[in-house]
């Protein structure tokens, strides 16, 4: 991942974290492990590694692959389908996965039909692989997904401050979120840890009261 990021990305500035963060996500990727979670305070990079530049490159290695995006906001992430969007359409990731492609006027017209690609959801030309984004709290209805990821389910720390918020967001993962998933799925969750009772607060603690 860190070697396609460095191709992608001239400009990427990596420091030894960054080159970690990727390491797990090669892990996460490959199966030796099915569930990782990244805590890196604002401003370290870790939605530019880990929700834009991730998906492209597990789409480029396997475009059947099923990829839901959450964040606090449907707005980031719709941002995150764009930049992903961009990321696949530039020409040095064509030449890297020629495979892998997404609906286009360069794309023949009969190989463009059916094939969603809006700032909510798109999909790869005749693989049918797909990065869905959503707002946590939103729906994820659908086909179930191969990696789901939660890239800042909290605002600010004001947001993880409320128990209405951080119980809402908890409902939302249990109810919603893993129920998109299937037994070969895997989930990446990372974020600023704003609170001891956050979604990871909650997993880690298997004697938590809101842990099931």
């Amino acid at each position: 991942l860190y070697s396609f990021i460095d191709y992608t990305k001239p400009d990427y500035d990596g420091q030894w974290f960054h080159k970690l963060i990727c390491s797990y996500l090669d892990k996460l990727f490959i199966g030796d492990i099915k569930k990782l979670m990244i805590f890196v305070p604002p401003q370290h990079g870790k939605s530019e590694i880990s929700s834009r530049r991730f998906p492209s490159y597990v789409l480029g290695r396997n475009p059947k692959t099923k990829i839901a995006v959450a964040s606090y906001s449907p707005d980031l992430a719709g941002q995150f389908n764009r930049s992903i969007q961009n990321i696949m359409d530039d020409p040095t990731y064509t030449v890297l996965f020629p495979e892998t492609r997404l609906g286009s006027t360069k794309i023949p017209m009969a190989d463009r039909m059916n094939i969603v690609r809006n700032n909510s959801m798109f999909e790869t030309v005749k693989h049918f692989g797909f990065v869905k984004t959503v707002g946590v709290g939103s729906a994820l209805t659908g086909t179930p997904v191969d990696i789901g990821i939660i890239d800042d389910p909290f605002k600010d720390r004001k947001s993880a401050n409320s128990e209405l918020v951080r119980n809402d967001t908890w409902d939302w993962y249990t109810d919603v979120f893993k129920t998109r998933l299937h037994n070969d799925s895997k989930q990446l969750l990372l974020f600023t840890r704003w609170h001891e009772d956050d979604i990871a607060g909650r997993i880690l603690d298997p004697l938590n009261e809101h842990y099931d």
